[in-house]
């Protein structure tokens, strides 16, 4: 955003306000003495509590350990508890607040986001005539800000000067309602002076009987299509029912010149709507769906041969060497995946998961391999089943790391991809998928169609036999392990998939237990052999069939 370059020019000034803050702790007693005879002892409790605060905030590493962080603010919410009459409870609660701010600088989780406002809402909402009241709300609009809610930050600092008129903090909140003011006015004349929506560029994979073309867009439109066939072609256009302004895009080819996929244009006339035309071979049964969070509208294209029929119904049973399996290290480059209590990341578990697997379907089975990233680097999710399809892989398994707001729990799931009403399922089929929770209900509309159309009854049986493997391997080391079964969710990444594919979610990265565990060799290899014993044993039971190429 626009407004993060801006804000960078107020973090000097923000980060003199959070050394007054320091300043003021240390150097002022407590305004009001405290009546009884255990004044002395109360006041003794609060500065030593105070000085643990204060060298936890100075000593980053203090500061990083979760545990420490907690244990000191329950300390800060049971002295105000037990002490809520005398001038120090107020403070303690700011305490907590600053502790809880300092932890998710480093994290950047949001339940630590949310513990530190809450700590300053306490202070405003308990003690509202406390001279650390607007030091509070002060805080509680900079957490606001830090997360992108500008509405909500801006309502904060305006109460501020409307209860605290003669606040210190008066001029630093008067040039953040500033700020926010002049952004939301900028953001709306950016809105009305451009064109809502821009198509930003094609992407597309093909080969000689398939191809992908996806087209990306700034935001949602609405569009309608129509298909036409000829004796060489089949020809697609796509028209959008509002403008749609063109932008220069980034173009990637996988495959051949003259594979499947001829070409693609985009057409603006003055007196017409916008238009996208595509071409690809002949016989070519179009499937098109929309993805979200970016928008993006992807078109799959399938060699139907003149006879509606990609693959026979009951192929003949074919050895190891005849199998292209399909290794989908999930995440990657910009996109961590999920994070353990120490930092550990989704992506670089899974992808040494996926190595190890690889060496042993090749050098164990004699399986053929390809693998969606070999490195560090993200990938689209509409990327990775689009490199399976082209590559004519027969098998195509994603492995991630489960996590949960639950530490304690750890299991093993195997995913299909369907719709389903489970909550579980639905919330980590809409993280993987990196959109909210709340549009995974359009989600489902746009795959419903696409569901049943593939791979489905093979999936399913693979994912049984896989999963039952897996677990019978990882049982003899871990002998707790959950089994959380084979489950259904409408993931992005095995959307389109011309083969049986499947996702493993390979115990719990947010069980500090389990992310222990999956720092170790031993227990990666585990987990590998028992995806590989669990493949081999597909190929052998299962009648899969060849893919479309």
């Amino acid at each position: 955003m626009r407004f993060q370059h801006v804000q960078n020019a107020g973090d000097r000034i923000r980060q003199k306000i959070f050394l007054a803050f320091f300043i003021i702790f240390w150097v002022f007693p407590a305004v009001h003495p405290v009546s009884g005879s255990s004044s002395g002892t109360i006041r003794r409790d609060f500065y030593r509590l105070r000085q643990q605060c204060l060298q936890t905030l100075k000593d980053p590493r203090k500061l990083k350990s979760r545990s420490n962080v907690q244990a000191l603010s329950r300390a800060c919410l049971k002295f105000q508890r037990e002490y809520p009459t005398t001038s120090y409870a107020a403070r303690s609660l700011y305490l907590s607040g600053m502790l809880w701010e300092g932890l998710y600088r480093h994290t950047r989780y949001v339940a630590d986001w949310n513990q530190a406002l809450r700590s300053y809402g306490k202070v405003l909402a308990l003690y509202p005539r406390s001279w650390l009241a607007d030091d509070a709300l002060f805080r509680s609009g900079e957490l606001y800000m830090k997360l992108g809610l500008n509405l909500l930050a801006l309502k904060d600092f305006e109460k501020l000067l409307e209860r605290y008129p003669n606040s210190d903090l008066k001029s630093i909140t008067k040039a953040r309602i500033r700020l926010l003011t002049r952004e939301k006015t900028t953001e709306r004349s950016i809105q009305s002076s451009k064109p809502r929506v821009r198509f930003k560029g094609f992407r597309y994979w093909s080969n000689r009987k398939y191809a992908r073309l996806v087209m990306d867009f700034t935001d949602k439109v609405d569009f309608r299509f129509k298909l036409k066939k000829t004796t060489h072609h089949t020809n697609l256009l796509l028209v959008f029912n509002k403008p749609v302004h063109s932008q220069k895009g980034h173009r990637t080819l996988y495959g051949k010149r003259g594979d499947y996929f001829r070409k693609a244009s985009f057409h603006v006339s003055p007196h017409a709507p916008p238009v996208i035309r595509a071409s690809f071979g002949a016989y070519a049964q179009c499937r098109v769906f929309t993805l979200l969070s970016p928008f993006r509208v992807v078109v799959d294209a399938v060699f139907q041969g003149g006879q509606g029929k990609i693959c026979p119904e009951r192929p003949p049973r074919r050895g190891a060497k005849d199998f292209t399996i399909c290794l989908d290290p999930g995440h990657g480059g910009k996109d961590p995946g999920a994070t353990g209590p120490h930092g550990i990341h989704e992506k670089d578990i899974v992808l040494r998961i996926a190595r190890i697997l690889r060496d042993k379907l090749i050098h164990q089975y004699g399986f053929k391999v390809i693998m969606t990233r070999n490195r560090d680097v993200y990938i689209p999710l509409e990327e990775r089943v689009a490199f399976a399809n082209s590559h004519g892989a027969d098998l195509f398994i994603s492995i991630h790391i489960n996590a949960s707001r639950n530490r304690r729990l750890q299991g093993i799931s195997t995913f299909c991809l369907s719709n389903t009403s489970d909550r579980k399922s639905l919330r980590l089929a809409a993280r993987e998928n990196g959109i909210p929770l709340s549009k995974m209900s359009s989600v489902e509309k746009i795959l419903n169609d696409m569901l049943f159309c593939e791979k489905y009854n093979e999936s399913y049986q693979v994912a049984h036999v896989i999963h039952r493997e897996l677990m019978r391997t990882v049982h003899h080391v871990n002998p707790y392990i959950r089994d959380l079964g084979v489950r259904f969710a409408p993931f992005y990444v095995l959307a389109g998939a011309k083969m049986p594919s499947i996702l493993l979610e390979l115990d719990f990265i947010s069980n500090p237990y389990g992310e222990k565990r999956l720092e170790q060799k031993y227990y990666l290899n585990t987990l590998a052999q028992g995806i590989a014993e669990g493949i081999l044993k597909t190929t052998q039971t299962i009648h899969i069939a060849r893919n479309f190429n």
